[in-house]
């Protein structure tokens, strides 16, 4: 985490309230999961630790976190899906901070009304690769929508801007279209996920494939060696219509007063909207703390209504609370709709009223499209063999038919080696 002043505002709220003195330690995320791993079993960790979700099943598994207890008023404070996703084998393992996905970020400099196909979106991305966007005046898509209605045609013209851009090559961002053509990590089973049948070879990732070489390609959308950084930094610039990426990225955007849109990801040609991962920043308690009791303390404080509210202020973090969501800082009225049944699918999708802070209102509506991550250790088998798969695709070494299975036995291998 980034938010430090925020952290330092619930860690002086406690320390009023407890008379406990809290220290705070920043570290890369890079490095935060492996010190942890190594520190904890010999109580020299910290006796709270943040990070996201997927975290919980390989900490839990290696007794590095102890479960909470919270009462049902408490827990009721939260969206459903959050805390589910800190639950590991019945028991809640973390409170959720906030929440977070990937959605389509545009620049409302160019943009006037995001499109809502995939298709609009290359085909304005392809005028404005080629400076031929003026082809679109007066024209309406193939799914009967105005281009004039999405285009600032005299700025765009103006300024030699990129269509699209973000990093094809990295699973965590891609994975949402595989999500979308109907592909899965595990199987969703009423008894949870299954990390035995595993689902990134089948047709649907195939065909999911396919169509991720074809913005490479055929559309030339995404150059070779296409990072998250050349990217961020071409948006920052006013160089680029759109970008794939989260709310972690809007401070900077802000700070450099790039006028942003958030919305969900645009829909497939199958109907569907793209299923980005949608992620949970947790915070646990070390399983060798000497302070449970009061830690836990400090854990609920951090995730109050207040604490959520300072982090979205200064790190525009979603909050993962009812009333954070509610809080009139937010500039938005959230009232919330019961999300459809089963993990995998599960929605956070929010009715929301007028007045709405538009960046929470993208964000809350792309994660309702979107795929919790699993939180089992399996997780960890997946990120490898799949960015090695994309990059054999992408640079033209190996099909889809051909990537997709031997990766999916990689994994299928290093998930048995996990189990033994």
């Amino acid at each position: 985490m980034t938010e430090t002043e925020a952290l330092k505002k619930a860690a002086a709220r406690f320390e009023k309230q407890e008379g406990y003195s809290v220290r705070i330690v920043r570290v890369p995320f890079e490095e935060l999961q492996p010190k942890f791993q190594v520190a904890a079993p010999v109580r020299k960790g910290p006796d709270l630790i943040t990070g996201p979700h997927d975290w919980v099943g390989p900490f839990a598994t290696a007794e590095l976190i102890s479960p909470i207890e919270i009462s049902g008023q408490e827990k009721s404070k939260f969206l459903e899906v959050p805390i589910k996703t800190l639950s590991f084998k019945g028991k809640l393992y973390g409170l959720p901070i906030s929440m977070e996905t990937l959605g389509l970020i545009y620049n409302k400099k160019f943009i006037k009304k995001p499109p809502s196909t995939m298709r609009e979106l290359i085909t304005i991305a392809d005028c404005a690769n080629r400076g031929k966007i003026e082809e679109l005046k007066g024209k309406k898509s193939a799914d009967g929508n105005s281009y004039d209605d999405m285009l600032n045609y005299e700025a765009i013209k103006s300024t030699k801007v990129s269509g699209f851009l973000y990093e094809i090559e990295d699973f965590y961002f891609s994975w949402g279209f595989l999500g979308g053509f109907g592909a899965y990590i595990f199987k969703d089973t009423p008894e949870g996920l299954d990390p035995y049948d595993i689902g990134l070879a089948k047709a649907e990732a195939v065909k999911a494939m396919h169509y991720l070489m074809d913005l490479k390609n055929k559309y030339n959308l995404i150059p070779q060696g296409m990072s998250k950084d050349i990217a961020n930094g071409r948006f920052m610039e006013n160089d680029l219509l759109f970008t794939i990426n989260g709310p972690w990225a809007l401070v900077d955007y802000k700070k450099q007063k790039i006028d942003f849109g958030f919305a969900p990801l645009p829909k497939l040609e199958n109907g569907r909207h793209p299923a980005p991962f949608v992620g949970v920043q947790g915070i646990y308690l070390n399983s060798r703390s000497e302070k449970k009791a009061i830690a836990t303390k400090l854990m609920k404080e951090i995730c109050s209504q207040q604490g959520q509210v300072d982090i979205y202020l200064e790190g525009g973090r979603v909050p993962s609370r009812y009333d954070s969501q509610e809080d009139k800082r937010l500039s938005t009225k959230v009232s919330m709709k019961r999300h459809r049944s089963g993990y995998s699918t599960a929605s956070l999708v929010t009715d929301l009223e007028k007045e709405e802070n538009e960046d929470l209102k993208g964000i809350l509506e792309a994660a309702s499209n979107g795929t919790p991550m699993p939180n089992l250790p399996e997780l960890g088998a997946i990120w490898t063999p799949m960015k090695e798969a994309i990059q054999l695709i992408m640079n033209g070494k190996q099909t889809p038919e051909q990537a997709l299975p031997a990766a999916q036995e990689r994994i299928k291998s290093n998930v048995e080696r996990m189990r033994r």
